[in-house]
């Protein structure tokens, strides 16, 4: 009978170490994992979102895996959807750009650089390490 006893008892501390894990870890991920389906399949283009990388941007597309985000005017990118955090609303945000700014941002990449330009033909000089 004591083996039947201490066989029962080692049973019980398994149910019970096998129900706390579940409490534990597996429930509470679960549950994320549910809410991020949700804040995702609730996004459409023009929301803002933080992304898991904290960066701030707003939708311009949404695919089936992945989701085309502004970051700023006229800069977009890739990402995948489960990389978007959350929503932000705009009592969050403190900056605000506007399409004038994407203007001033375009004029300065069409301008010419100064200084000298590399030319692929030419051969280093070996003293200075320029061409």
């Amino acid at each position: 009978m004591p083996a039947d006893n201490s066989m029962l008892s080692t049973l019980l501390m398994l149910a019970v170490m096998g129900l706390a894990f579940w409490l534990l870890l597996i429930r509470p991920a679960q549950r994320k994992q549910k809410a991020q389906q949700e804040l995702v399949s609730n996004l459409g283009p023009g929301t803002r979102v933080m992304t898991t990388a904290g960066v701030m941007a707003t939708i311009r597309e949404l695919g089936e895996r992945t989701a085309v985000v502004e970051i700023s005017p006229g800069v977009e990118m890739t990402i995948l959807k489960q990389a978007i955090m959350r929503t932000v609303d705009a009592a969050e945000e403190e900056f605000e750009y506007d399409d004038e700014d994407a203007d001033v941002a375009a004029e300065l990449t069409t301008e010419p650089l100064d200084g000298p330009v590399f030319d692929p033909e030419r051969p280093l000089d070996p003293d200075t390490k320029t061409n």
